[in-house]
């Protein structure tokens, strides 16, 4: 798992010459893409909605399971082993792994009702890609007229 960006410490054909079977890093251009924008946004919101006094260890790997989660083991190969940051699923399931394991490790200091959160989660995740799709189409029509 090369995470060096943009540059990884080996790029993904040297290592898979080399005798690597799955090969990761962070860029969006190889598959298994391993970057932060998986882990904060779910990470926070599940933090913050039960405005947790840290964020622990717990949480964090509640964060990696729920991630792991989503990849199925008939999806799962060489180039999947994670999902992706546009899977839609991504945020609402992080967020109350991350917001139960809150209230499990005790930082937790408005324990609230977790399936709340996963659908409040859900409905900003779609806010965010509507407007993300908006923009795409600004940019694109202005394009055209340059």
């Amino acid at each position: 798992m090369a995470m060096a960006n943009p540059d990884p410490e080996i790029i993904p054909e040297e290592a898979i010459e080399a005798g690597a079977k799955v090969v990761a890093t962070g860029r969006s251009d190889y598959p298994n893409q391993i970057n932060n924008v998986l882990g904060f946004p779910g990470i926070f919101r599940g933090a913050l909605d039960v405005r947790a006094s840290d964020i622990n260890e717990p949480m964090l790997i509640a964060a990696a399971q729920a991630l792991a989660s989503l990849v199925s083991s008939s999806e799962l190969n060489e180039d999947y082993i994670i999902t992706t940051p546009f899977d839609l699923r991504a945020m609402p399931t992080e967020a109350v792994a991350v917001a139960k394991a809150a209230i499990e490790s005790g930082v937790a200091r408005s324990p609230t009702n977790v399936e709340s959160i996963r659908m409040r989660t859900q409905e900003l995740t779609q806010i965010i890609r509507e407007r993300y799709a908006k923009t795409r189409d600004l940019w694109q029509r202005a394009g055209e007229r340059i």
